[in-house]
């Protein structure tokens, strides 16, 4: 394989950069994910460490290293592209022959990732022995980046509540009044990509806030099930099936319509005039 070639297709500068894109994208995305995917995507996102991004693996070392069939694979990938998290791309040998495929990790817009809340250290409350003899003029601890940006959140997090107004406007204020009580604010804008995701699957007539009465009611009707005990996989995810049989419906429902109202041309009935 022509490394030069692989490198062109790199879009990250280094391997902490595609974890911050990889990462915002399972933040958003990870329960409308089947648990096949995700071992796909962890197991190519393994393998894109040399060239950041990058991933080469044949088929059949995803089937050998994720344990899962070769149709469940090509399915998962296939999901992954859907998403736009990675990309496939054909090389070519120097003979002009087709070479292996290349999974290239795509950059993810509007980055996400929650507050890291994890306390920053602190001085005991008390004293504690130690056995060295303390200095005459202790010098305070050096704060790190890492501990200032830790106290920065900290100190916001106590000054200013976290509620629905924090929200992106992108969001309709349906929508959120709907899932609020049931994921908290957390949860929100990972709903809404769900719909967003589900949505991008299907060629409606309408925008997708036309749909928002269907939508709402498919999230109520998801978390009735979730709340009796009859769904066995997390929320969102059995949200995101209860939207794509809804979003399936409706372009059942709009070809029906759209070839209802056509007026056809009466071609026998002219030729007897």
């Amino acid at each position: 394989m022509d490394w030069n070639s692989v490198k062109d297709h790199q879009r990250f500068k280094d391997k902490k950069e595609l974890d911050l894109h990889v990462r915002s994208f399972l933040y958003k995305r990870k329960a409308a994910l089947s648990e096949g995917t995700l071992k796909v995507l962890t197991f190519i996102w393994r393998h894109a460490v040399k060239f950041p991004g990058v991933a080469f693996p044949k088929r059949a070392t995803i089937v050998k290293g994720t344990g899962l069939s070769e149709s469940t694979v090509v399915r998962s990938l296939r999901c992954l592209v859907a998403e736009h998290l990675i990309e496939k791309v054909t090389t070519k040998k120097p003979n002009g022959r087709q070479g292996g495929n290349l999974l290239v990790f795509l950059p993810q817009p509007d980055l996400f990732l929650p507050s890291d809340d994890t306390p920053y250290d602190t001085l005991p409350a008390t004293p504690q022995k130690t056995a060295t003899p303390q200095q005459d003029n202790p010098q305070p601890p050096k704060s790190t980046p890492e501990t200032k940006k830790k106290q920065w959140k900290s100190s916001i997090s106590n000054v200013v509540p976290f509620d629905a107004t924090f929200l992106p406007s992108f969001i309709p204020a349906s929508f959120i009044e709907t899932t609020l009580p049931f994921v908290g604010v957390e949860q929100v804008l990972p709903a809404w990509r769900t719909v967003q995701s589900a949505f991008k699957q299907w060629k409606l007539d309408q925008p997708l806030e036309h749909y928002l009465d269907k939508i709402n009611e498919t999230f109520k009707q998801a978390v009735f099930a979730y709340k009796k005990g009859m769904v066995r996989t997390e929320l969102l995810r059995y949200f995101y099936g209860g939207l794509m049989e809804v979003f399936k419906q409706l372009v059942r429902k709009e070809g029906f319509e759209s070839r209802k109202g056509l007026i056809f041309y009466d071609w026998l009935g002219e030729m007897d005039s």
